[in-house]
């Protein structure tokens, strides 16, 4: 047996001590000082002697202590294109600042880093802290505080009609009291357009609802297809048989900032068995252009659209997807009883051809660079088109065939929707 004497034992605590005050400390400081910056507060108002249809935003949060000493600065940069870019605004030491004359109904991003500056070395924070506004309201999917109110817009504490503690019974009943056309979101679901500073634009969605409430919108068309909008009944998709999934606005979307535009969800889940559902990781990746006031914005979809639908529509992604559309997969093939059909290409480019189609494709080329995706053809929420064309489709069995028709969410009437890229 080894016997250590006191003073050895002595030695070797204090050794150690020294060792972790020479590592640990520094690193400690450092993994919770480069978070970043944690709470933002905004607040937006619209003083008299600025331009009309404009806010003044400002923002005001905590201090960043410094980890080895030096001076806390903080970057501030601005997107008003739903990320897609971002232009440096300035650079601070204090903990407040301001954003003039601030145009109305256009989403804003900023992103806020801190930076720290010993002698001639600036280290700046690898996470900027991102605030989402919509001037002249706060964004309340956004920007919540230890002790904001916003939370008590979607939630109550003690009388909640969900487990979520939801003050309304639905998901979707709660998205519908802002999103409905007649509250300060510019998004009107229902309906199917965007406020802008002059009036109304369409919306690149669609409409869930009956479009247009005001009679001359659209001319008061009622959707011919829409993505089924019910979480209290589980009801089967068109063309299926096994009534087993509801769906809602949180099938898609998520009630708190995500990080990405439209608020589309991470996290889908995808069928991969019978009753089986798995968790898959998506990436969307989109934004919108700004236009002038009148036409509100351009949304942009770079990637991922094709990654969120197959959550539910994944046998138009399975089998390969090549330049000559996919082939007669067994999926397809099983489920609706069409041995050898053949599904139109997406997630590739158009042929090299002058394509002058008004259709939206995915990318930011905005040629014939960017590739055909599900919402190329297809709304994602309702279409209000006339379609003479629409196909009857086959059950589940083989067997039986529904009597209605779908306009399967298509953008244009009839055969119009091929007719824009197929030029005769």
């Amino acid at each position: 047996m080894v016997i250590f004497s006191k003073r050895y034992l002595l030695l070797l605590f204090f050794g150690v001590i020294m060792c972790l005050s020479f590592f640990w400390p520094d690193q400690v400081v450092k993994a919770d000082i480069l978070q970043g910056i944690n709470e933002v507060s905004v607040d937006i108002a619209a003083p008299e002697n600025q331009p009309p249809n404009t806010s003044q935003v400002s923002l005001t949060w905590e201090s960043v202590p410094p980890a080895s000493g030096g001076t806390i600065s903080y970057d501030i940069e601005k997107s008003t294109d739903g990320g897609l870019t971002f232009v440096p605004l300035t650079n601070t030491t204090t903990l407040t600042w301001t954003d003039s004359a601030v145009a109305n109904y256009t989403n804003v991003i900023y992103h806020l880093r801190s930076k720290e500056t010993v002698g001639t070395t600036t280290t700046d924070s690898p996470f900027s802290r991102p605030v989402n506004v919509f001037p002249p309201d706060i964004n309340v999917h956004d920007n919540y505080m230890s002790n904001t109110n916003l939370c008590k817009t979607c939630h109550i504490t003690h009388n909640g009609e969900t487990a979520q503690l939801l003050n309304v019974p639905t998901a979707s009943a709660l998205c519908l009291t802002c999103h409905e056309g007649l509250t300060n979101s510019k998004y009107d679901v229902v309906n199917g357009y965007t406020k802008t500073v002059d009036g109304i634009a369409r919306s690149l969605g669609g409409a869930f609802g009956h479009n247009g409430v005001d009679g001359d919108v659209w001319n008061g068309d009622s959707t011919t297809s829409a993505h089924i909008f019910d979480e209290t009944t589980a009801v089967a998709a068109p063309g299926g048989m096994n009534a087993s999934q509801t769906m809602g606005c949180t099938s898609c979307h998520s009630g708190h900032a995500t990080g990405n535009y439209r608020m589309l969800k991470n996290t889908i889940s995808v069928p991969t068995a019978p009753n089986t559902l798995t968790p898959v990781d998506v990436n969307v990746v989109a934004g919108a252009k700004a236009n002038d006031p009148s036409s509100g914005e351009t949304p942009v979809y770079i990637s991922g659209v094709e990654s969120l639908c197959q959550g539910c529509h994944a046998d138009y992604t399975a089998a390969a997807a090549g330049a000559g559309g996919s082939g007669p997969g067994a999926p397809t093939a099983s489920q609706y009883n069409t041995p050898g059909m053949y599904r139109h290409p997406v997630n590739i480019a158009p042929a090299d051809k002058s394509l002058t189609t008004t259709l939206p494709l995915e990318g930011i080329a905005r040629d014939n660079t960017d590739k055909i995706t599900c919402l190329t053809c297809h709304y994602s929420h309702g279409s209000t088109v006339k379609d003479a064309n629409a196909s009857t489709v086959v059950a589940g069995d083989g067997t039986s065939l529904q009597t209605t028709v779908s306009t399967d969410l298509k953008r244009m009437d009839g055969m119009k929707v091929c007719e824009d890229c197929h030029k005769k």
